[in-house]
């Protein structure tokens, strides 16, 4: 970055023509080392009251089932899973088998930062068992009946790429949430995991939070209606010890479960339904078969009867039911990542995103605006100012969504590990966040002479038709 470029950064950055707290970006790191945040900021109100036309309809729901049917049908890193089988051969297995390996440039750490040895990740591997998956085999399905965690690798193990990024799990890889549908590849040895094909592509799961099912029931349980969808960030079933199985279940934004068919004056699971919507759960039966069971989802959750409408006040109310939130490198300390945010906040929605920052900067069928090393500071300086509510903008590594401008500074809310910085004197902040927060842009930095703006990828337009 030129000395020219960053001088016009920070005047871009501190000239606020407003009074939110340009005296904490341009004069004083606040005690939270957050700077050009304050208090009124943190509201979802604040935010749609600057937002033009925030109620307007971006995308009809027409246009986003559309859409959806285009990127699985374009994007690699979707799976449609109706389309695997009816066989499965050892290559093509043991070729989704081979993507996920991970040879670390250092050996891995596990939670107390201690290296893990060459013998125990010889053990990972050896359990995979890939010499005993059959030449061909039926496709078969199966369903998550519990939010599951995906693993690259048959183990619990925690492997970090080092002592100071103990948030980042190397072996983690992703979510399945109740309802989800997985296609049953093979075993490990010790017949704990399975590995299985999901919509996000291919890991490792343990084998009891699997039901396995026919393709027509695994398929079709979240096609037709009527369903309620999950608008909060997290809703619970009602507890009942008469089905433990759905007992307080853990529903995430975005999820949908149908409707249960059961007669409006007659208990579910010891309790009447006329103040819940009684709907229909997959459970595991203990031969491992699915099964589905009703149970009760209260009407005080935050829940609604079909997606939110696509609209820039709604992106902007669903971003914010997270802000707090830990950050939970690929979903997981019961939260979500970077791109698992921007993915669940679309998908409550109806928007389905790809499942990593990556890929969403990169999908065929969103409209982005790519750059290089050959675009200059004017011309991303340029694309972020045009920029609008909920486009995601991205840099290797991390996704953001942009949330609006106060006194021509464009803020972000963004699921991130750290805020770095630069005061006006020079001098390096490093604020630890861990968070889903709110942010200004500008002035923070990538990496301690990069800004976010200089390490720009991809800047997704997805609302766009």
């Amino acid at each position: 970055m030129t000395k020219q470029f960053r001088i016009a950064l920070i005047l871009v950055a501190f000239a606020v023509s407003t009074p939110i707290a340009a005296q904490d970006v341009s004069r004083v790191v606040p005690p939270s080392g957050v700077i050009g945040v304050e208090d009124a900021m943190l509201s979802p109100n604040y935010w749609i009251a600057r937002t033009r036309e925030s109620a307007a309809v971006l995308m009809t729901p027409g246009e986003v089932a559309a859409r959806n049917r285009q990127s699985f049908a374009t994007d690699p890193n979707l799976v449609d899973l109706s389309r695997i089988g009816p066989s499965l051969t050892r290559e093509r297995v043991q070729a989704w088998l081979k993507s996920l390996a991970s040879p670390f440039t250092t050996p891995p750490v596990d939670a107390r930062g201690k290296p893990i040895d060459r013998e125990t990740l010889a053990g990972i591997a050896a359990d995979e068992d890939a010499d005993a998956i059959p030449a061909s085999q039926p496709a078969r399905y199966g369903m998550a009946v519990r939010r599951s965690l995906l693993r690259l690798h048959p183990t619990d193990l925690h492997a970090f790429p080092s002592t100071d990024a103990l948030d980042f799990d190397s072996f983690q890889g992703g979510i399945l949430f109740p309802g989800d549908a997985v296609v049953l590849l093979h075993r490990s040895r010790d017949r704990q995991w399975l590995f299985v094909q999901t919509w996000q592509g291919p890991a490792w799961v343990h084998g009891e939070d699997i039901a396995v099912g026919p393709a027509t029931a695994v398929l079709g349980y979240r096609k037709g209606g009527p369903y309620r969808v999950v608008t909060g960030d997290k809703v619970r079933t009602v507890f009942t010890p008469e089905a433990p199985a759905v007992s307080e279940l853990q529903l995430d934004m975005g999820i949908t479960v149908p409707l249960a068919q059961v007669p409006p004056d007659q208990p579910v699971n010891g309790e009447g339904p006329s103040q819940s919507w009684p709907v229909e759960l997959p459970t595991r039966a203990d031969d491992g078969t699915l099964h589905f069971i009703a149970a009760l989802l209260p009407k005080a959750e935050d829940t609604a009867a079909s997606y939110l409408p696509l609209t820039r006040a709604n992106i902007i109310r669903q971003a914010f039911k997270f802000l707090g939130e830990r950050y939970g490198w690929g979903h997981m300390y019961n939260a979500r990542d970077c791109s698992g945010f921007t993915s669940d906040v679309y998908r409550s929605m109806g928007v389905i995103l790809p499942p990593n920052s990556g890929a969403q900067g990169a999908s065929p069928a969103f409209r982005h605006q790519r750059f290089t090393a050959t675009d200059g500071p004017a011309a991303r300086l340029k694309a972020v100012m045009a920029a609008d509510v909920g486009d995601l903008l991205v840099v290797p590594g991390h996704v953001m969504m942009i949330l609006g401008k106060v006194g021509g500074q464009p803020y972000v809310i963004q699921d991130v590990p750290y805020a770095i910085f630069r005061d006006r004197a020079g001098a390096l902040h490093k604020t630890k966040l861990n968070q889903v927060s709110v942010t200004p842009l500008l002035p923070l930095l990538y990496d301690d002479n990069h800004t976010y703006v200089d390490a720009m990828t991809s800047l997704v337009h997805v609302t766009a038709r």
